[in-house]
């Protein structure tokens, strides 16, 4: 059983959970998953692994409310339990001292690029993170990421906080004026990484979505 030690409600349809899972913390690199189950009846699910301690001996997700399993996952409490989490999963992010890397979080994709970033930056990268979202209730872990960037831009669909922008308009302004950018790394909807691709594909910079 794995406890959750910790909940945050993100917005109306995010929630993060920090969980208790001390081998899979200790294992843990940025771009992983893990699979969990509420119950015996309940059915597996993957999610990213959006931070992890290996001292406390936990790991954090954040998930959108969009089925059954994963709004009875975010009624759960502190000091409820999971009966199954089995990772890490999946090839993890490459990571190597590449230069000057962008990473862009787009929605709920905010959250796993923060690994990404903090990883990069400790590779010795200089690292510019762009969060956007379509309104300020929507950004989350702003203060995360500026702890991990050498410059944090925040964009909105609506402008309601940061530049009333979607990603790619500041990310176009950068690609534009710094040839030193060496790689850009974009998780967010699908569409969005679509025209992040668009984007840099036009400036020659190597993305990894």
């Amino acid at each position: 059983m794995y406890e959750i030690l910790k909940k945050e409600v993100l917005s109306q349809s995010v929630v993060s959970f920090e969980i208790s899972a001390p081998e899979i913390a200790k294992k843990a690199k940025a771009g992983n998953f893990f699979v969990l189950r509420i119950n015996e009846q309940g059915e597996r699910i993957p999610l990213t692994i959006a931070d992890f301690d290996r001292q406390k001996g936990t790991i954090t997700t954040v998930f959108q409310k969009v089925g059954k399993t994963t709004t009875y996952l975010g009624s759960l409490q502190e000091g409820d339990f999971l009966m199954d989490v089995v990772g890490p999963l999946g090839k993890h992010s490459h990571i190597e001292n590449f230069g000057k890397v962008i990473c862009v979080g787009g929605g709920v994709g905010i959250a796993p690029s923060y690994p990404i970033a903090r990883s990069l930056k400790a590779a010795g990268n200089t690292v510019i993170s762009i969060i956007g979202a379509r309104s300020k209730d929507l950004i989350f872990w702003e203060e995360k990421m500026r702890r991990v960037a050498d410059e944090l831009i925040v964009t909105t669909d609506d402008g309601s906080y940061g530049q009333k922008a979607v990603v790619t308009v500041p990310l176009d302004e950068l690609l534009r004026k710094d040839d030193d950018i060496r790689l850009v790394y974009a998780i967010g909807p699908a569409i969005m990484m679509k025209f992040v691709c668009i984007t840099t594909e036009k400036h020659k910079v190597k993305t990894i979505v």
